[in-house]
């Protein structure tokens, strides 16, 4: 049996296929028919180093000492040959010329042999079927390499190896003389051999094609130093005759070092151990993850790097990612489902390691450029941005505030949460004492919001104050600014999200009021201001003035109700604001002549200074004229609310009766006349 046979008689292994990624059984290749030169060729070829270099040297010998003989004896034999018949010359020249013939036949036969016959190499070399496991015959010194698959099977072995005499026969004399039991390290095939079919021979079709794809132009195109020498066969052949590459090829040394490309993230680290593997059980590979052959011709070869990082197709392939992201929606996904931009498993331990990566350069680096992130009201956690911003479904509704803040506050943040939209119960939560946690002493509160970040809804009551909750502090918490009368509006046509110094797109009050007063004639005013806003009496100033006396200031207060029949406008004027201007503030607007007939008196000028300047020994009930203008007087009458104004204590004596009938003598009509001129 034949060393090769022997060989394919040997037991088999395990093997891994890259390309595919399985477990492959041994696979028992039946040989051809064997070459009728094979035999001979490596029995001269597997003789002992001695015995060949003997044979060398012992038919050395005998070439040279039968030269010699030749030489030496050449007149001899020359007249030798020239006694003999015509007939005989002519048939030893015809035997001459036929060992001639046969010897140029022989050796052409022998050259196209070595040149061209794969054959010729198994004198030295086994040649080992994929799956096919690796077993030295005990019949020689032979060199086993991978079998050439694929498209390279039909061509010779100097197709790609070209023969060099020199190289040659110093790689003969190397194997007679040493016999190694492994190749040496030698150089790789010329890259001119392989463009000499895949760039302009027949193959040049295929290769255009094939250099498209993400991995080759990232590998061929690009200038970092790191791909400056890169070529066919630093991939290609990482394994002799095997072309297509496997993870062996990407993890050599000086391109991606296996420690550094070990999977390390979740249960994935654990499939990625091999002790961890049945055979037959699939497992990961660079190619199951990295779309190696993803078409990017018309693409940047960044873009073309982008291509490389595993997306949701190659996430999806794992039985355990489908679990695990049941939920998840391409759709919402920002980064178009390329889940390599953010979790690298070769460095990660856990999914939320990928956090880190949200503000490298080429991602959002730029995060300072969005002034939502820089304002006022965020950028005190604009750094954690997973505070508002979900993996996998990132991208956030700005005008959705309320949303936003309530999963915040339901969420389960480290980050300190944005505040709940009614601030007011949740700043007497605050306030409530709950026991102490087991890790500290005494009393504590609850710290939803901080006391005095009050901005929400606060318009609806506390349902049930507890019990010894102090009146005081539910009064400093109110919230006058009702969220619930404005829910029609966004949140951001009053909140900044933008500016670096303000919460509120506005300064109140004057803010409010541009867009409350905006038609004050048409718009209904106790809508916003309730009865209870202006039932208390607002307090206004007069100035009053008498003859040979000097003016005096006297505080009144102005009540809404007694002005119930005026219409708001009458008296709220003032662009955008809406107050009164000065004549009505001092009442003059209305009241400047008010002391006609049937008015009450009492109502403004029941005051103890107005009883002081009346007093005894003046006669506060005629001759009002020494002191007040006349034409003034003139239009008092002395009724009953003119009475009250300097003797309140009577308002309820006789209170249907007109004091003057009584204790005048006169009604109010009558007496009136003794107002002015001293009559009696």
């Amino acid at each position: 049996m034949s060393p090769e046979a022997d060989w394919l008689q040997g037991p088999g292994a395990h093997a891994q296929d890259t390309l595919t990624p399985h477990f492959l059984d041994s696979i028992v290749v039946e040989s051809p028919l064997p070459d009728p030169f094979v035999p001979v060729v490596q029995w001269i070829f597997q003789k002992p180093s001695w015995v060949m270099i003997s044979g060398i040297v012992i038919g050395a010998i005998v070439a040279v000492s039968l030269l010699v003989l030749i030489w030496r004896r050449h007149a001899a034999i020359a007249r030798w040959l020239g006694t003999r018949e015509r007939i005989v010359k002519l048939g030893m020249l015809g035997a001459v010329g036929a060992i001639l013939l046969l010897m140029v036949g022989t050796g052409v036969g022998a050259y196209n042999y070595m040149m061209h016959d794969n054959d010729f190499c198994k004198g030295c070399h086994i040649f080992v079927p994929s799956g096919q496991a690796f077993v030295k015959p005990d019949t020689g010194t032979y060199l086993l390499v991978n079998a050439v698959e694929g498209a390279h099977d039909s061509l010779g072995c100097h197709a790609c190896h070209p023969f060099e005499i020199k190289a040659q026969t110093k790689e003969l004399l190397y194997w007679i003389a040493d016999r190694p039991e492994e190749i040496p390290p030698h150089a790789k095939v010329p890259r001119r051999t392989c463009e000499e079919c895949h760039v302009t021979g027949a193959a040049k079709e295929t290769w255009q094609r094939v250099a498209s794809t993400a991995g080759h132009r990232v590998h061929l195109e690009s200038d970092s130093s790191a791909l400056k020498d890169v070529a066919c066969l630093t991939c290609h052949a990482r394994t002799a005759h095997r072309f297509q590459p496997a993870d062996t090829t990407c993890a050599q040394k000086g391109c991606h070092l296996t420690d550094e490309v070990k999977i390390k993230l979740g249960r994935m680290a654990v499939r990625f151990t091999p002790e961890n593997i049945d055979p037959n059980e699939e497992e990961l590979y660079c190619n199951s993850c990295h779309q190696f052959t993803a078409e990017a011709q018309f693409v940047t070869l960044d873009s073309a790097g982008n291509t490389l990082r595993p997306g949701e197709g190659q996430c999806f392939g794992c039985h355990e990612m489908r679990d695990l992201l049941a939920s998840f929606d391409p759709a919402r996904d920002p980064h178009s489902g390329s889940c390599g931009m953010c979790h690298n498993p070769h460095v990660d331990v856990k999914p939320t390691d990928a956090r880190k990566s949200c503000a490298d350069a080429g991602c959002h680096a730029d995060w300072r450029g969005v002034a939502f992130h820089v304002g006022k009201a965020h950028r005190k956690v604009a750094e954690q941005c997973r505070t508002c911003h979900d993996p996998h479904a990132a991208r956030v509704d700005a005008s959705d505030c309320t949303g936003c803040h309530t999963a915040v506050r339901k969420g389960d943040r480290r980050s300190k949460p944005p505040l709940p939209f009614d601030t007011l119960r949740a700043l007497q939560q605050s306030l409530l004492p709950v026991e102490p946690r087991p890790d500290t002493t005494g009393p504590r509160t609850h710290s939803l919001v901080d006391p005095g970040r009050s901005r929400g809804r606060g318009d609806e009551a506390f349902p049930e104050e507890p019990p010894g909750w102090p009146v005081s502090q539910t009064a400093t918490l109110a919230d006058t600014f009702s969220h619930r009368t404005h829910r029609e509006l966004a949140c951001i046509t009053c909140h900044s999200t933008s500016s670096r110094t303000n919460d509120l797109t506005f300064q109140p009050p004057r803010g409010c009021q541009i867009c409350h007063h905006q038609r004050p004639a048409k718009t209904d005013c106790a809508a916003c201001h309730e009865a209870g806003e202006i039932a208390p009496a607002h307090p206004a100033t007069v100035r009053v003035s008498v003859p040979r006396e000097s003016p005096r200031d006297r505080p009144v207060g102005f009540e809404h109700a007694s002005h119930a029949d005026i219409s708001c406008t009458e008296c709220h004027v003032t662009p955008v604001s809406l107050e009164p201007e000065e004549p009505v503030t001092t009442c003059t607007a209305c009241h400047d002549d008010h002391h006609a007939a049937g008015l009450d008196c009492a109502a403004c000028h029941r005051t103890e200074g107005i009883i002081e300047a009346h007093a005894p020994p003046i006669d506060a009930h005629r001759a009002c004229d020494e002191c007040h203008t006349a034409a003034t007087v003139a239009a008092l009458e002395p009724t009953r609310s003119f009475c009250l104004a300097c003797h309140p204590s009577e308002t309820d004596h006789y209170e249907q009766k007109e004091c003057s009938v009584c204790h005048l003598q006169a009604t109010p009509g009558e007496y009136r006349a003794r107002l002015t001129g001293g009559e009696p």
